[in-house]
């Protein structure tokens, strides 16, 4: 009875999110509407932040969950649409995944569109694994995550580091990961008024604030259209009623180390709200996963 109710309350305030971003034409709303809707759906964590440090152009800061991490490290790009970052969302779901995979986690501050538009945001995550791997740790502990436009960032990373011959990390973790911006999938049409938290004419001004006036069949603006081969493990999550939906199952589809769980009627990022007995499954999947893929390196850590 009680799960049923928390759905209900979310579904709720997902609707109500829903409109009032349809209706939010400048950058600033949506910022505003994403701080204020994280009290009502942000995940209750256990965990410490480091300060802010400098990382290039950007900033960043370790996200340390209660408890004792055995040795792995998460890279994380947040979701927000390339516009927007609300820690009040992001750094529990990272200390969520930390604490269930024992992992810490670096949360990388990239800078945000439109005032920084591509390739800023795609610059300062290649930064930060650069940064990562100068700092002498070892690639086998690391695995790239992100949800929504952070999805994509980890995959524009993984394929630039891939590219330029830099060692790679263990592997990928996308959640609800914008990887067309395009909107060319079926999803887009079939799911818009059906997905919980977005319309079709939201997602499609991300494509005018992030890449304006560039072709966004760019793989590194739409990497759902880049090389897939020698990419480490990957594993993409998504909701069957979301937008974008097709882009995990397009990729997934033609990704020989990918593997795409699709999740019934469950929203956007689902992992990072707070009441969905559906998303503490998912951490789980994802914690085991990251295990599975870093236990070598972090065995007696």
């Amino acid at each position: 009875m009680l799960a049923t109710v928390q759905r209900w309350a979310v579904q709720r305030v997902l609707h109500a999110a829903r409109a009032a971003l349809a209706r939010a034409e400048t950058v600033d709303r949506v910022r505003k509407l994403t701080a204020l809707a994280a009290p009502f759906m942000a995940r209750h964590e256990n965990f410490e932040t480091s300060a802010p440090f400098a990382l290039g152009e950007a900033r960043a800061w370790w996200v340390e969950p209660a408890g004792r991490p055995r040795g792995g490290v998460i890279l994380y790009f947040h979701g927000g649409g390339f516009v927007a970052e609300c820690r009040a969302i992001h750094d529990p779901l990272l200390a969520a995944l930390g604490r269930t995979a024992g992992a810490r986690g670096l949360m990388v501050d990239y800078r945000l569109a439109p005032e920084h538009p591509f390739p800023a945001a795609t610059e300062d995550c290649f930064a930060a694994w650069n940064w990562m791997l100068s700092s002498g740790i070892d690639p086998a502990r690391v695995v790239f995550a992100g949800d929504s436009a952070g999805g994509n960032l980890v995959l524009v990373t993984a394929m630039r580091a891939r590219d330029e011959g830099l060692p790679l990390p263990a592997a990928l973790v996308l959640i609800s990961p914008v990887l067309d911006l395009t909107f060319s999938g079926a999803s887009f049409a079939r799911n818009d008024g059906i997905d919980p938290m977005f319309r079709a004419v939201t997602a499609r001004r991300i494509q005018d604030w992030y890449a304006p006036g560039l072709d966004a069949a760019d793989p590194r603006i739409s990497p759902l259209f880049g090389g897939t081969g020698n990419l480490p493990p990957t594993l993409l999550l998504a909701g069957s009623s979301e937008l974008l939906l097709d882009d995990t199952l397009r990729y997934a589809a033609r990704t020989e180390t990918a593997r795409a769980a699709v999740w019934h009627d469950m929203p956007h990022v689902f992992p990072a709200i707070r009441g969905l007995a559906a998303g503490d499954r998912a951490i789980a999947e994802i914690a085991g996963f990251i295990r599975e893929h870093t236990s070598e390196a972090t065995r007696g850590a």
